[in-house]
């Protein structure tokens, strides 16, 4: 799954919003908006970030990350 695919998964499985993630993220709903609808992918920096929350949410038992981030 490309990144775009995981970042829309991943914020369906917790059943929040774009701008519920972004709020997480600290970055703008329209940059969440633009990676889901793979106009723009994210940075590296951004990506560990994203990558992060994940496991962050893993280890509170509210997902399981998918594969591809888990490392």
């Amino acid at each position: 799954m490309d990144k775009a695919g995981l970042v829309k998964d991943v914020r369906l499985r917790l059943g929040c919003s774009q701008e519920d993630l972004a709020r997480a993220l600290h970055i703008s709903y329209a940059t969440v908006n633009r990676w889901e609808n793979g106009q723009t992918s994210p940075s590296k920096l951004a990506w560990h970030q994203f990558v992060v929350y994940c496991q962050e949410v893993s280890n509170k038992g509210k997902l399981k990350c998918p594969e591809v981030l888990e490392a």
